[in-house]
């Protein structure tokens, strides 16, 4: 039997991160970097107290900047999250070397250019706060609440328009308000959501622990045949190549095979 992960990976597209919808959030502790706390420590209950709330954790790599597709998930969002005066946001970098992190964010301030206020987690190191139970094997991990009660939760292992607009649409039910029109920029970029139950099958078959070369091989010839020449297909395959390979799953064969299919 599969592992939840892999379950939740290959039906919802994403790994379960942080509390779920009607848990509670739990305190932590930070180091204020950009906005109104800059410099000082803090604990999250100090700041939010009741109310809409925000938190977005940005799961930072080995040389803690951010991926182009996270810095473009980020940036409306945190254009329309400084907006709301009600809105308790905050943008947590969770990493076991604080200081390089630190390092990061002043390098980047100017092109990053956030208007909400950012820290650093001090807790937990890489797995951030142990009560938070955050997966490191996605790129960011986003928590709406109120009153401290988690409404929405999105775990997103490869951000783009679509999770942008799924979660300013959260925020925006939660302070009771209609979310703004999507731009025209915006529904360009925008995705299908929807994954192809083919493709589905042959990856939970090529991650099987006990494949051979062989039936690795096979399985992954299987894949090219039903990408083809189509480029959504091709583009399909190669994106869920890359989150098996940063999630490691499968064994070597299939590790070894899902990296040349991620190119």
């Amino acid at each position: 039997m599969l592992p939840l992960l892999i379950a939740v990976l290959l039906y919802a597209g994403d790994f379960p991160s942080g509390p779920q919808v009607g848990d509670k959030l739990p305190d932590f502790k930070a180091h204020a970097h950009f906005g109104p706390d800059a410099g000082k420590e803090f604990k999250l209950h100090d700041k939010i107290k009741a109310g809409p709330t925000l938190l977005i954790f940005m799961h930072a790599p080995g040389d803690a900047a951010i991926t182009r597709p996270g810095f473009q998930f980020i940036k409306p969002v945190d254009k329309y999250a400084s907006e709301q005066e009600k809105l308790n946001t905050h943008i947590v970098w969770v990493t076991g070397d604080k200081e390089k992190v630190e390092g990061f964010l002043k390098r980047a301030e100017t092109s990053l250019s956030l208007k909400s206020p950012v820290s650093i987690c001090l807790d937990g190191g890489k797995d951030g706060p142990d009560t938070y139970g955050l997966n490191d094997k996605v790129q960011i991990t986003v928590l709406v609440a109120k009153d401290n009660k988690v409404l929405a939760n999105f775990a997103l292992t490869d951000p783009n328009a679509n999770d942008s607009r799924k979660v300013i649409e959260a925020v925006a039910k939660v302070l009771g308000k209609e979310p703004p029109k999507a731009q025209p920029e915006e529904k360009k970029k925008a995705r299908p959501d929807g994954k192809s139950p083919e493709l589905q099958k042959l990856v939970r078959a090529i991650i099987q622990k006990d494949n051979s070369d062989e039936d690795v091989k096979r399985i992954a010839n299987m894949m090219i045949e039903w990408a083809g020449k189509d480029e959504k297909r091709q583009a399909e395959l190669r994106e869920y190549a890359r989150t098996i390979v940063r999630a490691g799953y499968g064994n070597e064969y299939a590790q070894a095979a899902m990296k040349k299919l991620a190119e």
